[in-house]
């Protein structure tokens, strides 16, 4: 399968192949290139259309406005004029109103009561409630109110409330005077411009609630204030965008116009999916087209390919051997580059004939050398000459080191580790071939080496402290013993425990507690000798063994320093505290036969310490155990 496939690839690469897919990409990039200047011109009429639409919009409803507001002011000079003889029956005759737009004129006392209606008699009628009324109240200005469409009892229809102020001769509120006006009739303008079948015009407060609307699919009464419209005319009174369909779920370019000097927006929208009919068509012709040419052109290409690959079979017949040579080698070399041992190949004669790119890597050998390797013998004179077994061969043993001085090409060594001098540590396998040739492998066992270093260094020292842990605490007084035993030296045993302690970790905390038992280590390795060593035997009870213990006094003199050492205050939480410590010691040779006989009489010379005081130090003499020593104090 897969040679087939190449051969389909190698037989396309032609010129007539070439020249079709560049006929085919032509073809598809002109109609992309038709469709996008078509989709835009689109889009840019339909932004024209509406922003032409919204400014006649608004000038419409910005005359309607301000001619019933005329309206209001002269009925408000009338009335206001002579209120007792103002007959409101009167006010459409006089004015010769238009009853289709002003529904009704009406007159609020200062109350809240209806008083007069250009419908004629009226009942009284709370009306303190409405917010045209409640506006004026603590208004300062003559400033004229648009409200929101409310439902009206008196015509079974909503209807949108302009009013005005009254001010009474004493200057005090008096009401209001209020146009009721049909806000079907504001956007009769609807009916008279074509926006499609899903368009919409709508005449929007400044305060989000729309005053009429036509043509939105769903009942909305107020816009959201951080997005659309509203957000945009806080920005710019006059623009256009295109809408998420929210709403309505219908997408729509809409533009957008504010009402001069008034709170009111208008919006006019066409429906995307109308204004891009004439788009997704030619989108569907074009696409056709270019998908009949297309096959065309494969077609032939499809002929101009099985025509070639008929010419070509007798030279892929001829170079197959060749290839599949190539192809198991290339598998070869990256099974080699990349196995995470280096691995060398050397023939009988001592010829390198493989090395990896992990052998390279691991040997920092030159890069050429992966593919020309030089001779056995050439490269391990090259390793010797850099430094590579350092000057006396330490990483090898000896007749090991002694072959590859020879240069003979072969080291009779079948594993060994070294380490080499930047650290790495190598672990080196030689496998003979039964050619008389050799394999050799290269593994990095650095973090292995590591690794074990840690576990041996946990399994021998305290996790806290990193102080010699019991354990080998007691595998170093059997060293000394032994020792003493051979050369008749002594050495000395301190046996700590700490004074005051316990009330620090049983108030302040472990961590404190675990703080103070790290600080006391320090201060006892910085007093103890570089070749003694000091322990913690759990708890807070540590030890120091000196290795070379002249005579009481060096011991007598070590205890002092601990004594000034543990004395200095311990800072916790940058607070001081103090604690102390008592010291038993006992110094032994090869007369002292066991450990447990040497820490017993370091135990019976603290527990006298601790009797006669604390924080001091005493000593029971060598072949006295239970003898009970004189006290020293600090």
């Amino acid at each position: 399968m897969t040679n087939t496939i190449r051969a389909w690839l190698r037989t396309s690469l032609q010129g007539t192949i070439v020249l079709g897919l560049a006929m085919i990409a032509l073809i598809w990039a002109s109609v992309w290139f038709h469709l996008s200047v078509q989709r835009e011109a689109a889009v840019r009429a339909a932004f024209q259309d509406t922003a032409n639409l919204a400014r006649t919009f608004e000038e419409h409803i910005s005359r309607i406005i301000r001619a019933e507001d005329e309206k209001l002011l002269v009925l408000r000079t009338m009335y206001q004029r002579d209120p007792a003889s103002f007959q409101a029956i009167d006010w459409a005759h006089r004015l010769k109103t238009d009853s289709t737009i002003a529904l009704q004129y009406s007159i609020i006392d200062r109350n809240g009561q209806l008083a007069t209606s250009s419908l004629g008699a009226v009942e009284p009628i709370d009306l303190a409630d409405r917010e045209h009324f409640r506006v004026h109240i603590e208004a300062d200005g003559d400033t004229l109110f648009i409200g929101r469409p409310v439902e009206e009892h008196a015509f079974s229809r909503p209807a949108i409330q302009l009013s005005r102020r009254l001010t009474g001769a004493d200057g005090v509120f008096d009401g209001v005077i209020v146009a009721s006006l049909d806000p079907g009739q504001l956007i009769k303008f609807y009916e008279t411009i074509d926006v499609g079948r899903y368009g919409a015009i709508s005449l929007l407060g400044t305060d989000g609630y729309l005053r009429a609307v036509r043509g939105l699919q769903s009942d909305i009464t107020r816009l959201a204030r951080n997005r659309g419209v509203l957000q945009r005319l806080e920005q710019r009174p006059i623009g256009y965008y295109v809408n998420d369909g929210r709403l309505d779920g219908i997408v729509r370019i809409i533009s957008y116009r504010k009402v001069a000097d008034l709170p009111l927006a208008v919006l006019v929208g066409l429906a995307e999916s109308e204004v891009l009919a004439p788009y997704y068509r030619s989108a569907m012709m074009y696409g056709a087209t270019g998908g009949a040419v297309t096959v065309i052109v494969i077609a032939v290409m499809i002929l101009s390919v099985r025509h070639r690959r008929k010419l070509e079979q007798t030279y892929r017949a001829l170079r197959a051997s060749e290839t599949e040579a190539r192809r198991n080698r290339k598998i070869m070399r990256t099974a080699l580059d990349n196995i995470s041992q280096g691995l060398l190949m050397a023939d009988a004669d001592g010829k390198v004939v493989v090395v990896n790119r992990r052998l390279i890597e691991l040997l920092e050998l030159p890069p050429v050398w992966l593919k020309s390797p030089p001779a056995l013998r050439t490269m391990i004179g090259y390793l010797i000459d850099r430094g590579e077994y350092r000057e006396n061969g330490n990483p090898l043993d000896p007749t090991s080191w002694q072959n590859v001085r020879k240069d003979d090409g072969a080291v009779p060594v079948t594993r060994y580790e070294r380490t080499r001098p930047d650290g790495t540590v190598l672990a080196i396998t030689t496998r003979d071939l039964p050619d008389g040739g050799t394999v050799r492998t290269f593994s990095d066992i650095t973090e292995r080496k590591r690794a074990e270093a840690r576990i041996a260094e946990m399994a021998t020292h305290d996790d806290l402290t990193g102080l010699a842990n019991r354990s080998l605490f007691r595998d170093r007084v059997d060293e000394l013993f032994l020792r003493g035993q051979r050369t008749g030296e002594h050495f000395a045993l301190l046996l700590l425990d700490l004074d005051r302690f316990k009330p620090i970790n049983d108030t302040l905390g472990h961590m404190a507690g675990d703080s103070v038992l790290k600080e006391v280590a320090a201060r006892l390795k910085s007093c103890a000798g570089a070749n003694d060593t000091v322990a913690r035997l759990g708890g807070d009870e540590f030890a120091i063994l000196v290795s070379d213990a002249r005579g009481e006094d060096d011991v007598a003199a070590l205890a002092d320093r601990i004594l000034q050492a543990i004395a200095a205050p311990f800072m916790i939480d940058g607070a001081p505290h103090e604690i102390g410590i008592t010291i038993g010691a006992v110094t032994a040779g090869k007369e002292n036969s066991t450990y447990s006989q040497i820490l017993m009489m370091a135990d019976q010379a603290l527990y006298t310490a601790k009797k006669e005081g604390r924080n001091r130090y005493c000593f029971a003499r060598s072949g006295y155990l239970f003898r009970l020593p004189t006290a020293r104090s600090a």
